[in-house]
């Protein structure tokens, strides 16, 4: 059915360029399922024009499924000019591995700050939230490229290469990007996301696993 859906949203896509659209114009952003429905109508619109889409946006790609198959089977960095990748549950109902021309890990790309263990959905709609947040604050999450959440954790990630994360990302980035959020909305730290703070939610976080707030 994804793969239904996205040849489909394809042919819908080459029948605007035919009408004057032009394929670098077109942005297509997905969330889990959403995001391999996006690649696959990049696939199915590079097939019917020659061209590909200008973006592809994936807001934590479904994982169940899509996760160490070949490319054809899932989104990637040939569906479209740019692929950009916010990974917010990561292991669990999203992909774990970069699959995109760049991709972003918020507090890790696991578990989200003020997320209870009972509300298995809120790591994973975390993505979008962060998203559309971008929209209004272009500034509002920075990444640094890092080789793992570990070494950021640390310190240990490369301070000259900064990323805008969201609807500012710029085409040209490449790698993996590491932030932290706040625990709330605004959920954007700017310039601040690049440094870990390890009390960052550390209360709301208590205040969770003991059943929410008291009192």
């Amino acid at each position: 059915m994804v793969r239904f859906i996205g040849v489909e949203l394809g042919k819908l896509l080459a029948a605007l360029v035919d009408a004057g659209l032009h394929p670098s114009d077109i942005h297509l952003i997905g969330h889990s399922l959403g995001s391999h429905i996006s690649g696959f109508a990049g696939k199915s619109f590079t097939d019917l024009t020659g061209h590909r889409v200008g973006r592809i946006t994936g807001l934590d790609p479904a994982g169940p499924c899509f996760s160490d198959v070949i490319e054809t089977f899932r989104l990637n960095v040939r569906d479209a000019d740019f692929v950009d990748v916010i990974h917010s549950n990561a292991g669990v109902f999203g992909v774990t591995e970069p699959i995109g021309h760049v991709d972003f890990y918020p507090n890790g790309g696991s578990l989200q700050p003020n997320c209870p263990p009972a509300a298995v959905s809120c790591s994973h709609s975390r993505a979008w939230l962060l998203f559309a947040e971008s929209v209004l604050r272009p500034q509002a999450f920075i990444g640094v490229s890092c080789d793992s959440w570990q070494a950021f954790r640390e310190g240990k990630c490369d301070y000259q290469n900064l990323s805008v994360m969201g609807y500012g990302c710029q085409n040209g980035t490449r790698g993996t990007y590491y932030l932290q959020t706040g625990d709330g909305e605004p959920y954007g730290r700017g310039i601040e996301g690049t440094r870990f703070v390890n009390n960052e939610g550390l209360l709301r976080n208590i205040q969770n696993a003991l059943g929410g707030p008291r009192g």
